[in-house]
């Protein structure tokens, strides 16, 4: 492992809890928990440390879960994980440059952690790469970050938990590049281009990011 492939470790664990806290797993139990089957087959885009779906896996026990994962790292951290219910099948792919793993029409719902705002074009992914593996009826957990002030960004990212204090400066300024690529405005436009239709939205989860429920009209 690199010393950079470490950091970036170290960094998704120490703030999945930022990201995936109360707010964020009550808009799962009253808006993507009801429109899932009993046994749904989920597959998590980018999961790096897994964390993600390991708290699936307790929540969800007859569930097939699946991730895809560029970094071998986070793939395998999140193999390694202790799971409460069936241990998720993890590929190490990465899914700009090939194909989703997957087979036409056979995932119940896609989710995307602050993952997609990476992509160079996040259209063809949702269009082609993501409606192809949806079953009739499936759905997108999409969660990512939208642009902020610099100011604003930064004197958040000095107060808020999640990395260590000494840490907490640079790491905002190594970030910043990183999370403010689109407005919410530039996120609606992305979405309805690319054929999403919204079902349901939050910002509770994070004050700068939102969580969409989409599902390909």
């Amino acid at each position: 492992m690199t010393q950079r492939d470490d950091r970036a470790l170290r960094r998704q664990i120490e703030r999945y809890s930022v990201r995936f806290n109360e707010a964020f797993w009550r808009f799962w139990d009253e808006q993507v928990a009801p429109v899932l089957p009993p046994a749904p087959v989920i597959v998590d885009v980018g999961p790096g440390p897994g964390l993600f779906l390991r708290d699936l896996s307790a929540r969800l026990p007859e569930a097939t879960l699946h991730g895809v994962d560029a970094n071998e790292a986070m793939v395998e951290n999140a193999r390694a994980l202790d799971y409460g219910g069936p241990a998720p099948s993890i590929v190490l792919a990465n899914v700009e440059t090939s194909q989703l793993p997957y087979d036409d029409a056979s995932v119940d719902l896609l989710t995307i952690a602050a993952v997609l705002h990476t992509f160079d074009d996040p259209f063809m992914f949702l269009r082609e790469q993501a409606s192809r593996v949806l079953k009739p009826g499936g759905h997108i957990l999409l969660f990512d970050w939208f642009r902020e002030p610099m100011r604003d960004y930064i004197a958040r990212r000095l107060v808020e938990p999640g990395d260590p204090e000494e840490l907490r400066y640079e790491r905002a300024l190594e970030q910043f590049r990183i999370h403010n690529k689109y407005t919410l405005d530039d996120w609606r436009w992305v979405l309805a281009e690319s054929g999403m239709h919204i079902e349901a939205e939050t910002g509770e989860p994070h004050p700068s990011a939102r969580v969409w429920l989409l599902r390909p009209e």
